[in-house]
């Protein structure tokens, strides 16, 4: 029996299977068979769910039989299995649930850039052979496709996280933040952190995860993430290209840029600098310069955190910037130098109310913790929340 309860929300999005495949991060075969009725993987069923935000059951990923036939006692286990889901400390933009743990910052607190500190161990971490395999079927595979003279990954030169340690400095308990590295590549991190989403691969190396350690070999990513704030009250919503290598299409904030070993080291030695690496990402993906845009001091890290999913971890954070919107999008427009990475962008007024709306009205959307932090940071908890009560049961209804 054809599955029309999957079909029909996917043709309600306006997305082909392919699309659907690639928002979800699933194959293609994956959703032509869930599709037919057959079944599919588990942690297939989870990512469709969070994709279209429904239940296995609103998607007829349960077979009915299979419901007549489950017990009252088994589920009881399932529902009490749910609740401790909403509890495992992962963030929640309102009814959109995020594999993102925040492991330091409520949106009201700021890290002082001085107490934001990077160090380098100048060597890099040691391979388990069947990763390293990985690594090197992915060169193979990103050279024969630039041969062939298809859109290909180069092989960047990045930071993996060693580890970390969270703090307080004594007198104000203002948040601190240590930070080490070790050096990486890109290929690497695809190897690895993107790896995550083969179920035998998470199952042997991230079976019983502690998020406040580093992850052994699965922690060759960090970042930082913006809320651009214009100068007359927007802010901005991308949605990623279809080329790039971590979630294609989908609907992002304003900036999500990497750590680049040759471009954000500091200016005494190896270790990153964080703020260099914002400049360069409002530089390269809006046309945003220092100090003309925007000041180094604009820029405000809120929060710590990693997405569970991949293992990537960064810091979030807002900045405000001296130009508008309309000349922004202008900028943009006549081009920056990574335009590739974003297809489009999207304007919304930085309120909490019209963010709200537009993430939930826009999927599949990435909804971590930049915007929610930015907007309490601006509004406080209580105007957020009391936004998020107004529109979710709309949502809901919609839905």
């Amino acid at each position: 029996m054809r599955n029309t309860l999957l079909r029909t929300e996917r043709l309600r999005h306006g997305w082909t299977q392919q699309q659907l495949a690639d928002f979800a991060e699933i194959s293609l075969s994956t959703v032509e068979r869930a599709e037919k009725g057959e079944s599919i993987r588990v942690d297939c069923i989870q990512r469709l769910c969070e994709c279209l935000s429904k239940t296995p059951e609103e998607l007829g990923l349960l077979k009915i039989d299979q419901k007549v036939s489950e017990s009252h006692n088994s589920m009881e286990q399932r529902s009490a299995s749910l609740r401790g889901e909403e509890r495992d400390g992962c963030f929640s933009f309102g009814k959109l649930k995020t594999t993102w743990k925040t492991l330091d910052g409520d949106g009201r607190s700021i890290y002082l850039p001085q107490h934001i500190r990077s160090h380098y161990i100048p060597f890099a971490e040691k391979f388990p052979e069947e990763l390293q395999v990985r690594k090197n079927q992915i060169q193979q595979e990103q050279e024969q496709k630039k041969e062939q003279g298809l859109p290909s990954f180069w092989n960047g030169e990045i930071y993996a996280l060693d580890r970390f340690v969270i703090g307080r400095e004594p007198m104000n308990e203002d948040m601190t933040l240590d930070l080490w590295f070790r050096p990486s590549d890109y290929y690497t991190f695809l190897a690895t952190n993107m790896s995550l989403k083969e179920p035998e691969l998470r199952e042997k190396y991230l079976s019983d995860v502690d998020w406040y350690d580093t992850i052994p070999h699965f922690s060759h990513s960090f970042g930082v993430s913006l809320a651009i704030i214009t100068s007359d009250g927007y802010t901005l919503f991308t949605q990623r290209g279809k080329n790039v290598g971590s979630r294609p299409r989908i609907y992002e904030t304003s900036v999500v840029e990497g750590l680049s070993r040759p471009i954000d080291r500091g200016t005494n030695g190896e270790e990153p600098d964080v703020y260099r690496c914002a400049c360069r990402g409002l530089a390269e993906e809006l046309g945003l310069h220092e100090p003309v845009d925007f000041s180094v001091s604009d820029i405000t890290f809120l929060s710590f955190g990693v997405d569970t999913r991949y293992g990537l971890r960064g810091l979030t954070g807002m900045v405000k910037i001296k130009k508008s919107m309309e000349k922004l999008l202008l900028r943009w427009d006549n081009g920056v130098r990574d335009k590739f990475e974003n297809q489009k962008l999207f304007p919304v007024p930085f309120t909490p109310k019209d963010v709200i709306s537009f993430a939930y009205s826009h999927q599949p959307f990435a909804p971590g913790p930049t915007l929610y932090n930015a907007l309490v940071h601006e509004f406080g908890h209580a105007m957020v929340e009391d936004a998020f009560d107004q529109l979710s049961p709309s949502f809901v209804d919609q839905e």
